[in-house]
């Protein structure tokens, strides 16, 4: 420990010995101190919503940065501060320090990871508490959801399955490869519930043989063409050059279309299928 700060500090333990809580840790030569913060408990310490600290940090007033567990690291100088506006002993919020030096700090975080995917594996699609303490079952993300429906299927009922233990039965489902993963359903969500985070979980614990076959060549086509439909870049060049002298007969004159050009300030990128099927969307676009 950096001498003379932290010293004497409680470790807290959760179930099976794991800390929990918040933990203290600091980097290069001891001048910057940086607190691993969990958003549930922290929450809880202040006594507001976690939703609260969520905006918090959103807008800035807290600054963080994200780390491995649905956690985030905070200058232990924001965090004094943030306790003194609520009248709180910064270091009653501490359970666990860790002590890091220059080369460090990575390995801890990635050993906080790698604890995290030993139990992701052991309760294979387990919810953690904070999330299944949010989700209302209200039915607000359904109602966003353009794939609500199908196969009898919705974001809220996904998230209920995983609750309720049904998690095999889920990832049996071909209902989480429907999902767009547009994240509507969490625009709609009052209560913020990570259900995209959850939808590709689901999607990550099914056997690789299992995927739906027009991914796999999909993403075989992307990786040997450039795009998932398999069309030459040749092919591509010539017909956004005539769609460039179209628009400039037609409307824009002068207007053209460069491709790669080095230095450019706008990047515009274009849908596979508007050049395969349906090309003079692109001017719409243009």
């Amino acid at each position: 420990m950096h001498p003379g700060r932290g010293a004497g500090r409680a470790v807290g333990r959760g179930q099976g010995g794991r800390p929990q809580g918040m933990c203290l840790a600091y980097r290069g030569n001891g001048e910057v101190f940086m607190i691993v913060v969990q958003v549930g408990e922290l929450a809880k310490q202040l006594g507001v919503h976690r939703n609260t600290v969520r905006n918090w940090i959103k807008d800035g007033k807290l600054p963080a940065r994200s780390a491995p567990g649905k956690k985030y690291l905070i200058e232990e100088t924001d965090l004094k501060g943030l306790c003194r506006e609520y009248g709180l002993d910064h270091a009653s919020l501490v359970r666990k320090q860790w002590p890091v030096g220059p080369s460090s700090i990575g390995k801890v975080t990635m050993d906080e990871a790698k604890t995290r995917t030993i139990e992701l594996h052991a309760d294979r699609l387990k919810p953690q508490l904070e999330v299944i303490s949010q989700c209302l079952t209200c039915g607000s993300c359904a109602s966003g959801c353009p794939v609500s429906g199908v196969d009898g299927m919705d974001p809220r009922k996904a998230i209920r399955m995983t609750v309720l233990g049904l998690e095999q039965e889920l990832i049996d489902s071909q209902w989480p490869w429907k999902c767009t993963l547009c994240a509507k359903c969490e625009e709609a969500c009052p209560m913020n519930v990570e259900i995209v985070a959850t939808l590709r979980r689901v999607r990550g614990l099914r056997d690789r043989d299992k995927v739906p076959g027009p991914l796999h060549k999909g993403v075989q086509m992307c990786l040997s063409k450039g795009n998932n439909l398999g069309i030459p870049e040749e092919d591509f060049v010539a017909l956004c050059e005539d769609l460039a002298e179209e628009m400039a007969e037609e409307c824009c004159p002068g207007f053209t279309a460069p491709i790669d050009r080095e230095g450019a300030n706008v990047l515009v990128t274009v849908n596979s299928k508007e050049p395969f099927a349906e090309p003079d969307d692109m001017k719409f676009w243009w």
